[in-house]
């Protein structure tokens, strides 16, 4: 099918493999070279608390999966902070995309951790700093999304069938 303008974002129906994991390649290596700053780092653990409070107050009803990752958070953040510095886009994707795996983190959830995170950090280090987070809840949206898409137009299936089936399981409780 091809791209217009160099992108597959707003093309309907199937995309060429090729593109998309060119898409995802730009997407990724638009973020490797976003760096924590020393304000952020020194008011790490404030802003990821102040983030998951904030979440839990405004979604009681995810209060349960963020206290499930909540115990998990430090692994998660270590395993995290290994990211900096990747600049393979693979070795990038293969590590975030484990994290998610390794810890069955909801990449819905993340990303709205991560934009948490980055109002927080804005508040406390400056808007600059808030890129460091916005990248990962850009990445938490994009690379799973993509890596489905992937999977689809490589198969050559119809974007309509595992919609058809998501809606037909959801039916059934």
């Amino acid at each position: 099918m091809g791209t217009e303008g160099g992108t597959i974002v707003g093309i309907a129906g199937n995309a060429d493999v090729k593109d998309i994991i060119k898409y995802i390649a730009h997407i990724i290596s638009s973020s490797l070279d976003v760096k924590p700053s020393d304000c952020l780092l020194n008011n790490y653990g404030v802003i990821t608390m102040n983030a998951v409070n904030s979440i839990i107050k405004l979604f009681p009803e995810l209060s349960r999966e963020l206290n499930a990752l909540a115990s998990k958070f430090t692994e998660i953040q270590e395993a995290s902070k290994k990211l900096v510095g990747i600049k393979d886009v693979g070795e990038y994707a293969d590590s975030v995309l484990t994290i998610f795996t390794t810890y069955n983190v909801d990449p819905g959830i993340y990303a709205v951790f991560a934009a948490f995170q980055a109002m927080e950090v804005a508040k406390t280090c400056g808007e600059n700093d808030a890129k460091f987070f916005l990248v990962r809840t850009l990445l938490a949206g994009s690379l799973p999304f993509n890596l489905y898409r992937v999977l689809l137009d490589y198969l050559g299936m119809d974007h309509r069938f595992p919609i058809n089936l998501l809606k037909a399981l959801l039916e059934t409780i």
